[in-house]
């Protein structure tokens, strides 16, 4: 009698373990279920592309030479940004010069860094964006028109008669650049800012699915800021 209590007791607890079992298994099924649909939550949840901080860096490095939001933003280094932006603008500078043989490279590094000074004139202020159904974005920027550019015709009408004075011609060697840059340094100093003016951009998904201002977009800000007409 006592053997057949031992053995239903013994049997007994194996029941228990292997309820205990299953349950503790049901928990961590559980557990792992919950911890699952947190984790596919969280990045169901992920916050929207900040457009408006996107064209405000993008402004700032290129025109105000400020990198650190917008490396910030694409999850790269200042240091490559720079480079990237630097190396653009020269090349844009270098191609205005393709065909011209009456211009040093040191004449052309001179007009860069003045044509930099320019840029760096720029007046803007991102105001809002806007997410259309299709996940496109529309940002308002303010900004306002610099005149360097439509004076520029004027101050180089001005030099080239401080040259002339001074005895030199055109096809001396050294005038064109003197002339450029010099005209340019006249402008910076006389600019002016006109009545501020809205211009909307957008901002869409490239071909490899990221989002970015194009290069019209680019110069449609750009044609506002400095005007040549």
């Amino acid at each position: 009698m006592l053997i057949k209590k031992m053995i239903l007791k013994e049997n007994e607890n194996k029941c228990i373990k292997r309820k205990k079992m299953q349950s503790e298994k049901k928990i961590v099924c559980i557990i792992s279920i919950v911890l699952f649909s947190t984790l596919l939550a969280a990045c169901s949840k992920q916050p929207d592309f900040n457009a408006k901080s996107y064209v405000q860096s993008s402004l700032d490095a290129e025109y105000h030479r400020e990198y650190a939001d917008y490396a910030n933003l694409m999850e790269i280094s200042e240091e490559d940004v720079k480079k990237q932006v630097e190396e653009d603008f020269n090349e844009s500078i270098r191609q205005q010069f393709a065909s011209s043989d009456n211009i040093t490279e040191e004449e052309v590094a001179a007009y860069t860094e003045k044509m930099a000074e320019v840029k760096k004139l720029a007046k803007y202020k991102v105001q809002d964006e806007k997410k259309d159904e299709d996940g496109n974005y529309t940002v308002s920027v303010k900004v306002e028109p610099s005149d360097v550019f439509q004076t520029l015709q004027q101050s180089s009408a001005e030099v080239s008669k401080e040259k002339i004075a001074q005895g030199m011609k055109e096809t001396d060697p050294g005038v064109f650049a003197s002339v450029l840059t010099e005209s340019v340094q006249k402008s910076l100093e006389k600019n002016k800012y006109g009545k501020a003016v809205t211009v909307k951009v957008s901002v869409e998904k490239d071909n490899s699915g990221k989002y970015a201002l194009s290069d019209t977009e680019m110069s449609k800000l750009e044609a506002a800021m400095f005007p040549t007409e």
